[in-house]
This record gives C-alpha cells, structure tokens and sequence, in this order.
C-alpha cells in the first residue's frame, strides 16, 4: 500500500482530554473479546488462577522489533521441541518400568507358589514314616515309567503332526505358485486383448513395440540364469550349516549323555561350597577373535596398540559390555561371617580364594574354547610374595606410578602395578622376570574384609575386567590377561595364582602366565592345589542334564526333518521364489515378444482376420479367468485345512510340553523320597525360595518406587509443556502485531467523517483536507450507515454499543493494528503504563465522570468503530 498523507488533529485541549478518554475507554470495551472487562488490581495479578491475556505475560521477554520477536519464537519453538523429546523417552521408561513391574509381580507369585508347595512338602515328610515314603517312591518310579511312555508317544504324534503341517505348506506354497502363474496368465491375455484393438486401430506402434519386447526378452533371460546360480549356491550354503549344526547338536548330546551317565553311576554330589551358586557367562558375541588381534598388535600400552585399540573400540565395548549385566554375585551363606585379615590370609583361605577365582575365569574360558587356568602351590608363591611385598613397601598407601619415573624405595610402575616388587616376585618363585603382560591384574572392589565379601570383589573385579575394561582410562589389557594362551604352545598350561592386600583399600591381586614363563623348573612348584568343600544333594543336577538332553534331542530330530526338506528353508524358498518369479516373467515376455512379432508379420493382414484372433483371444481370457477362479478357491481351502493341522500341532506340542514338566517332577518326587536325607534338601529348598522371594520383593518395591517418580516427572514436564505452548500463543499474536504495526503508519486519514446528530454533546473533531485514493472514499461511504446506527445506538446506552462491536469486530480486534496505533498516541503524553502486579487499565481514568466525559466515550466507540472497520477492510481487500 503506498503511504498516504496524515490527518493532523486541531483541537482544543478539553477537547483532545475528552477524545483520548473515549478512545481508551473504547479500547477497553474491546478488551471485552479478549477476556479483560474489570479493572486489573494486584490481587487479580497475584492469584495462580488467573490466565494470561492473548499478547501479555511479565515471564515472556518484550522483543522491540520484527525480526527479535522471530528469533524468539524461534528459541521457544527448539525448547518445546527439547521437552516434547524429553517426554517422549519418559513415557518410554514409564512403559519399560511398568513391564518391570509386571514381570517382577508375576516372578514374586511362582516363587509364593513355590514356597508354599516346598513347605507342603515338607509337613507331608515329616508326617510320613519311612516305610509311607518309600512306598510311595517306588509308586513314583512306576509313574515315571508310564510318563515316559506316554511321553514317547507324544512325541511320535507330535513329529507326524509336524510332518502333515509340512506336507500342507509345500501343498500351499505350490497352489500358491500356481495361483500366481494363472493371475499373470490372465494379465497377460489382457494385455494381448488390449494390444490387439490398438494393432487394429492404431498399427504403426507395433513394429516399436516388438523391438522392446525382444530386448526385454534378452535382459530376463541373463537374470533368470544368475537366478538359477544363486539358488544353487544357497542349497549348498543352506545344507552345510544345517549339516555342521546338526553334528555339532549331535556332539553335545553325546556329551551330556555321558555327563548323565556319570551322575547316576556315581555317588549324587559335588563339591559345592568354594562357589555357592556363583558361575560367569560370556555374552553371545563376545569379541575374542578382536583381543587376539589387540594383542598381536603390540605390547599393551605401546602405539599400535593404542592405534588398533581406538580403531575398534567402539565394536569391542558393543560386544564385550552386556556381560555386565548378564552375571551378577550371589551370597555365599557359609562366608558371610568368616572374617579374615587381607594382609595374613591362612594357606588354606588363600587357596580357597584362588579356586573360586579359577572358578570364575575358566567358566569364561571354556565357553570361548580356551584352556583353563591351574591353581599350583607355586603361582600361589609368587601372589603371596606379591601382596606381602606391596603391604612392605606401600603400607596404606596405594601407588600412583606414572611410567619411566622413580616412586617409592626408587621402585617403578605403571599406576597402581609396582612393576619392580613384581619382577622381583616373579624371579624368586622359579620365573622368568618380565612378561609381555607384566603378571598382575589389580582388582580394587573394596568390600568387608570376610570370605564372602572377598570373593564377591574378586567376582566383581573379573567381570568388570571381561567385560567393561574401557573404563578409566583402560584398553581391556585386563582382559586380554584373563584370556592368555601360551604363544609357543596354545594348549600348554596357563597357571593362576591369587591373594590379597590391604594398601588403601581392599585389593585383590591376580597373577597369569603361562608354562613357557617358568625359569627354573626345579624351582617353581607345578603341584596344582586340590578344592576342597562340603558336599550337596546333586538329584536336581541329573533332572536338569535330562531335561537338556530331551531338548537337544528335539534340536536334532528338528534338524534331520529341516536336511530332509530343505526346499523348505526361508532362504532356499526366497532364492526359489525369485526363479519362479523370473520364469513367469521372462515366459509372459516371450509370448509378449512372439505375439508382438507375430502382429508385425501380420500388420499387411486385413482387420477381419485380426478381429478373428481377438475374439478367439477373449474366449482363451474366460477359460483362464474360470481357472484362475478355482485356483483360488482351492488355495482357499488349503489353508483353512492348514489352520486346523496348525491347531493339532499346537495341541501336540503343549501335550509334550506338558509331559516333559509331568516327567521331571515325577523324577523330583522319586528321588526325593528315596533321599534318606530328604528333610534336609526340602529345607534348604525352603530357605533358598524364601531368599528368592524376598530378592524379588525388594526388587519390586525398588521398581515401583521408580514407576512413582517418573509419573511425578511427567506430571510436571506436561504442565511445562503447556505453559511453554502458552508462551508461544502470546509471542506470535506479538509478532503479528508487530508485523502490521509498520503498515498503520501508511494508512491515510480517512475524510468526511460526520458525528450523528443524536451525540450533541460532543463537537465535532477538526481535521484537514486530503486527497484519498477512490478505493478509501469508496471504502469510507459503505460504512457511513453503519456509523449512524452506532451513534445512535451510543446515545442510548455505551455498553450496548460496545457490545456491538465486539460482536461486529471479533475477527479484527486479535491483530488489529490501528487499535495498537491509537492507544500508542494517547498514551505517550500521560504517565507510563505498567502491566504488572498493582496496575490497573485505563478504565481507572474514568471512575468519576461528568456528564460531557460520557458523551465523550459515546462518541469514541463511534471513532475507533469508524477508523478500526475501514482499515480492516482496507486491508482485506487489499490482500
């Protein structure tokens, strides 16, 4: 809009005072739409209640112009952003507690279950006599023996139902195909119908047409044959996994075969009390073959090393890292109380902690195929001269050496390895003084000083050694340590030996090396330190080795049946699939081709004979259509019989699932009774299951605790949410202002204007002439009658009119510059308005008026009525 001249106002000064009260107390009356129709005292600003207006809010910053009030919407758009995120993952954990919760609920009612059958148990026991129990164990054999029975047979029905559903996949799979085939069969003769009516109408595109179906005949024909290669190359692929799978499922029943021999034909107990429940488990995945190469990179700490290390550690840390997780210490009750002296452990504790230790790492070591480690009296030696060496020289203080550099005695080190007490160890116990590895890993996970709490930090600091060495500064060389092979001879011995120390905290000294290490052989004492412990009830061992054996029988005979079917296989289907795929294809495009072919040799034809092969084209179409149909139908009826194979296998399954639970309680319950120590195994089962339960209840508490806290963060990150989404409503209605604010400076004074005759109290405003634009005079005549009726309706009552206005001017009033304009004007020469707590709008001006101030406001809503609707329109029409 181009800038039109202003209108100056010449008018006395009782004058103007009258014409400003009434156009603010217009503006106030307007404020009405809004929600702001009283006067605004402190005690409104105070109440936590009250709710911000469309353009004001005291926390929000007061850009000045266009482009700060952008940059600020801008900046609480990102933060609404930020939070929506941050609500995101919180209702997330929330769903990630809450299945917690259920798990640990439903965990806390098996073992309940448990511990009320285990108590049954045992009142049933003690009001049994001898002979009651043994009678009844023998009824339990019978028992077992019938299950067993039974569950062959199941498992018979079970594989003949696997066998049918198999059949009727295959049945499927190949109606399937033929379905297919007959749909692109029908498509096809569309095709053909379709191009027959264009080679009668419109014969020049066939010759082109021809050419492109012969060039894609080529191209298919050079797939499908790649296609053909690939699947043979999968069946290949396929049958050997499935091969070398099945021998090696094969080879581990073998295994616990023989296990479960030896468990029935030798007396049922083990030594027990060196490892409680504990064991370590390996993540699958566990990166071993990227240790060996860190290793072979270089001595641990030397550049290539560290050059390889930082090259891969993001993929070790993904590999080795969930075994945190995976293994967690379980008390040793026997232990707990058995305090000893880190710095003076008795030869027989210290062996015992060694065992455990072995324990632990070979556990790992087996599981990655390595070789385990041996506990001697003379790695045994070489730790205690160790940790006495360290206690000698260090007293309570434990050594920070930094490499190269003297500290202590002259002696040096890398951190808290004293790498001169241990070369000088390592030479008096038979070994030779230096070691690719330097001997020693340090664990530094205090604990009270009793058996349990040492072997809890010795677990504690292989499992952080194995699996989260990246920490603190480390590049898994713990790890690499625990996991040493012998270079010369990888199936040589790797000995262990450990002890403790108490410099600055509890220590836990661990030395490894392997048999190409030892000097003097006459010195260093190879006699391998025996386990020792009390002895525990094994019949559960033999139920689970059982219940292991049953599955991998499972895996097997799945196995065999997968070898027999191989055409079956996901990706030998796939590869099939794709074949079938491309023979339909490359068999639509070749009878595309000749057709096409065929239609060029016929383009001299007449259309009669043309018309003959269409219609016979169309008769072929029906009998495919009709084909196809019953196809369908019996491909439909397949898989309603396969829904129901389905459910017979389902049942088959459950049937031996059932039997197998049946099988091994029978197998419980029999050699339970027959036990002559059956109360004492039924109360140890009684106090485990209550330390299980009380493990789980914990846990469930911990977690809805958690549950509790997050719902009280999301509470009140939504209600942040709102309030920034507020935040945002107000600064863009600013921005809006803001934007029109420049254009109501161009907007020229609008001219014959007349005062209703009905306000004669009020003299008419005094303005110059000027030239407008046709578009404003014309502008300014439509609304001539609506300012009469609004004059008169002003003489009559103001709220009226003010009530009317804000009904006719509802869509102006949220962005209506000129409003801005006005009040701007007539504020500047007054004092300065505040909007925060103890102002008040300027309706506080008004509260004692005469007579001649009321005709006044009359005549300004009739003012701001006439200036606000011309310049709403103006604009309006105007965009």
């Amino acid at each position: 809009m181009e800038k039109g001249e202003r209108m100056d106002l010449e008018q006395t000064k009782p004058n103007q005072v009258k014409q400003k009260i009434a156009l603010t107390s217009t503006i106030a009356l307007l404020s009405a739409s809004v929600g702001v129709s009283h006067q605004v005292k402190a005690d409104d600003r105070a109440s936590g209640e009250t709710k911000a207006s469309n353009t004001h809010d005291d926390s929000l910053p007061k850009p000045e112009t266009i482009q700060e009030a952008k940059a600020t919407i801008d900046a609480v758009e990102k933060t609404l952003s930020q939070q929506k995120a941050e609500l995101t993952e919180l209702a997330t954990a929330l769903t990630k507690t809450t299945a917690e919760i259920n798990h640990l609920k439903e965990q806390q009612d098996n073992e309940q279950k448990a511990l009320t059958s285990a108590q049954e148990i045992y009142t049933n026991t003690l009001a049994s006599s001898e002979e009651t129990l043994l009678a009844q164990g023998a009824e339990h054999q019978r028992e077992l023996t019938a299950t067993e029975t039974e569950l062959h047979n199941a498992q018979a029905d079970q594989h003949s139902k696997e066998t049918a559903l198999s059949e009727q996949k295959a049945s499927i799979s190949a109606e399937t195909t033929r379905a297919q085939d007959l749909v692109e069969q029908v498509k096809t003769s569309e095709q053909n119908i379709a191009k027959l009516n264009a080679m009668i109408s419109n014969p020049d595109a066939i010759t082109k047409a021809a050419q492109t179906a012969n060039d894609n005949t080529k191209a298919l024909s050079s797939e499908l044959e790649k296609a053909k290669a690939d699947l043979e190359n999968q069946k290949a692929k396929v049958k050997k996994q499935l091969t070398e799978e099945l021998a090696a499922q094969k080879a581990a029943l073998a295994e616990k075969e023989a296990e479960l021999s030896r468990l029935k034909s030798s007396a049922p107990s083990t030594q027990d009390s060196i490892v409680g429940n504990n064991t370590m488990k390996a993540p699958q995945g566990y990166p071993l073959e990227e240790l060996k190469k860190l290793e072979a990179s270089g001595y641990i700490g030397s550049a290539s090393y560290n050059n390889y290390y930082k090259e891969h550690a993001d993929q070790i840390i993904a590999k080795a890292s969930p075994g945190n997780q995976l293994n967690q210490y379980q008390d040793i009750p026997a232990d707990r109380n058995r305090f000893v002296d880190p710095d003076n452990l008795t030869p027989e504790v210290q062996n015992e902690l060694a065992q455990f230790a072995a324990h632990m790492i070979n556990s790992v070591r087996r599981q990655l195929g390595l070789p385990p480690v041996t506990v001697t009296a003379g790695s045994q030696e070489f730790a205690r001269l160790l940790s006495t060496s360290y206690k000698k020289t260090h007293g309570n203080t434990r050594p920070s050496f930094v490499y190269g550099q003297p500290g202590v005695s002259g002696h040096y080190g890398v951190g808290p390895h004293d790498k001169t007490i241990i070369e000088d160890s390592a030479g008096a116990s038979g070994l030779i003084r230096n070691d690719d590895n330097m001997y020693e890993n340090i664990g530094a996970f205090n604990d009270v000083h009793t058996v349990n709490g040492i072997k809890r930090g010795i677990y504690d600091s292989i499992k952080y050694m194995l699996f989260t060495d990246h920490l603190h500064g480390n590049t898994y060389g713990h790890a690499i340590n625990f996991l040493r092979v012998d270079k010369h001879n990888p199936n040589a011995p790797v000995y262990l030996g450990f002890s403790t120390s108490n410099v600055g905290s509890l220590n836990e000294h661990f030395v490894m090396f392997p048999e190409s290490n030892i000097a003097n052989h006459q010195r260093f004492n190879k006699t391998p330190i025996k386990a020792v412990g009390s002895t525990k009830d094994y019949a559960q061992r033999v139920g689970t080795v059982s219940d292991t054996i049953a599955a991998i029988k499972g895996k097997v005979s799945s196995l065999e049946n997968r070898l027999s079917a191989i055409h079956q296989e996901a990706d030998i289907m796939a590869a099939q699939a794709k074949v079938s795929q491309l023979q339909g294809k490359l068999a639509s495009t070749l009878k595309q081709s000749d057709s096409l072919n065929l239609q060029v040799r016929q383009l001299n034809d007449t259309k009669g004979s043309l018309r003959t092969e269409l219609l016979a084209a169309k008769a072929k179409q029906a009998q495919l259509e009709a084909t196809r149909d019953q196809s369908l139908a019996k491909l439909a009826s397949l898989k309603a019989a396969l829904h129901q194979t389905e459910a017979l296998a389902e049942q088959a399954a459950a049937r031996v699932t059932a039997l197998v639970a049946k099988k091994a309680h029978l197998q419980y319950l029999k050699d339970f009774k027959l036990n002559p120590n059956r109360l004492q195994v039924i109360r140890e089962r009684i106090d485990n299951t209550k330390q299980d339960l009380a493990k789980t209840t914990s846990s469930l508490l911990n977690a809805q605790e958690a549950l509790a806290a997050l719902q009280a963060k999301q509470s009140s990150l939504e209600a942040t949410i709102a309030t920034t989404e507020h935040q945002l409503t107000l600064l863009k209605t600013l921005a809006n202002e803001k934007e029109y604010r420049h254009l109501d400076e161009d907007i020229a004074t609008v001219p014959d204007l007349q005062v209703a005759p009905s306000l004669t109290g009020v003299k008419p405003l005094s303005y110059s002439k000027v030239e407008t634009t046709p578009l404003v005079q014309e502008m300014v005549k439509e609304t001539k009658q609506l300012l009469e009726a609004s004059a008169r309706l002003a003489a009559e009552n103001t709220s009226l009119v003010a009530e009317a206005l804000v009904g006719q001017t509802s869509e102006m009033v949220a962005s209506n510059a000129i409003v801005s304009k006005i009040t701007s004007s007539i504020t500047q020469p007054s004092s300065k308005t505040s909007y925060g707590s103890g102002s008040s709008t300027t309706s506080n001006l008004i509260s004692d008026v005469d007579e001649s101030t009321q005709r006044a406001l009359k005549a300004g809503v009739v003012m701001l009525a006439a200036v606000g609707l011309t310049g709403f329109r103006f604009r309006k029409e105007s965009r």
